[in-house]
């Protein structure tokens, strides 16, 4: 396992940990030497996998190889010290609950987090007026952002003050963090993290937000017989596990593909609506949204926020829309995506999972999720490999 054998193994590995892969034994029984090119792999993956709980082990390690591991003081990364530590670790892991999915294979284990959690919806702002083309400052609402609330919709950071130069777009806030795409054709996404006395604090034109506790924790993934999971079923998984008919989502998840739209002017500034005061109008819709014509962000990690209801209390619940073609789940997403790194298997805290996404990464981009379903060229839903989703019911 030389520098040249080691990018090989380096790329497997790689591998390995997309398919979902966190508990990987390197035999290394005819392995007759290893470099420090090689170490340094296997101390790069083992720290990374670790950070998720997962673990990198040698097994049958040759002479030589358990003699240099040794040396380099790495006898961590024999199979029997790791053993041991993974089969505490797993013991000490709360059992979870099976929640059914349509897709053959995919499987959804549901933890128990806070039995009477709730999210307490409202509606800041109004969106009246922004979706007729007219900008109207005075509906908008200052709203902060600490850990126990989460939301989405139009707005832009604000300091507090009323001057001038806000830069709306549509935004998602959850776990202490912001993400807001200034609609001024850069596509460059800002965010803000709650940071001691620091709070993200959002002007809001219009939104939808929770306030409150998370009553359970979904893990989800694809299973081996699916490629990917559509949006619709880990939302329809998640009104499932609350027991209600309309609940506050928070996910990270990896990503397979997002469908989706993205502002690049507000709709104040849609002047080219080809009908008055329709700013949906074709083709003057086309000059301040952008749609996906084909899926985006493929391979990446996303933070999604939202709302999904069934089709009777969706239509009780304002800034709710159809997430299936029948109708019968009605929903409001918001995606911000990063680069891909694992994600830890098992029970975990929104916070630290969330936050690191900001402190260690960039946003590559925000859409509000929106189903294509052109049948002959629509690019459908998005879809989703495994993560993590936080929810709960929502009152009024």
């Amino acid at each position: 396992m030389d520098a040249v054998w080691s990018d090989h193994v380096a790329r497997a590995l790689a591998d390995c940990v997309r398919s979902g892969q966190h508990s990987i034994a390197l035999n290394m029984a005819e392995v007759d030497y290893i470099s420090s090119a090689g170490i340094r792999i296997l101390v790069l993956y083992s720290r990374q996998i670790k950070t998720i709980q997962g673990r990198v082990t040698v097994i049958n390690a040759s002479v030589n190889v358990k003699k240099v591991l040794e040396m380099a003081g790495l006898q961590a990364l024999l199979h029997a010290e790791t053993a041991r530590a993974a089969a505490a670790a797993k013991a000490a892991e709360a059992p979870a609950r099976k929640v059914s999915v349509e897709q053959a294979g995919a499987t959804v284990d549901v933890f128990d987090l806070q039995a009477d959690g709730t999210l307490r919806v409202s509606w800041p702002g109004n969106p009246k007026a922004w979706l007729e083309g007219r900008t109207d400052p005075a509906t908008c609402s200052l709203v902060e952002f600490p850990v126990n609330v989460m939301g989405l919709g139009l707005g832009a950071f604000s300091s507090g003050d009323t001057s001038d130069g806000e830069r709306f777009g549509e935004f998602l806030a959850a776990a202490g963090t912001a993400v807001c795409q200034p609609a001024d054709g850069s596509n460059k996404p800002d965010y803000m993290l709650l940071q001691g006395a620091l709070t993200p604090t959002i002007k809001v034109a219009y939104g939808m937000l929770g306030r409150g506790s998370f009553a359970r924790l979904l893990r989800f993934d694809k299973g081996p017989q699916q490629p990917s999971l559509p949006l619709s079923a880990i939302a329809k998984a998640c009104l499932d596990a609350v027991q209600s008919d309309a609940a506050g989502v928070v996910m990270v998840a990896e990503t397979a593909a997002l469908v989706g739209a993205s502002l690049q002017k507000t709709p104040s500034d849609a002047a080219t609506a080809s009908e008055p005061g329709n700013i949906f109008a074709f083709p003057g819709i086309r000059e301040w949204l952008s749609f996906t014509a084909e899926t985006a962000f493929a391979n990446s990690i996303c933070l999604i926020t939202g709302f999904v209801a069934s089709k009777a209390r969706g239509a009780q619940l304002s800034l709710l829309k159809p997430l299936v073609a029948s109708g019968e789940l009605c929903g409001h997403f918001h995606a911000a995506a990063f680069p891909y790194r694992p994600l830890r298997k098992g029970r975990v805290e929104l916070n630290e999972t969330v936050q690191p996404l900001f402190e260690n990464e960039h946003v590559l981009g925000t859409l509000h999720l929106l189903n294509d379903w052109r049948e002959a060229s629509g690019a459908g839903e998005s879809r989703l490999l495994r993560g993590a989703c936080w929810c709960s019911p929502l009152v009024i």
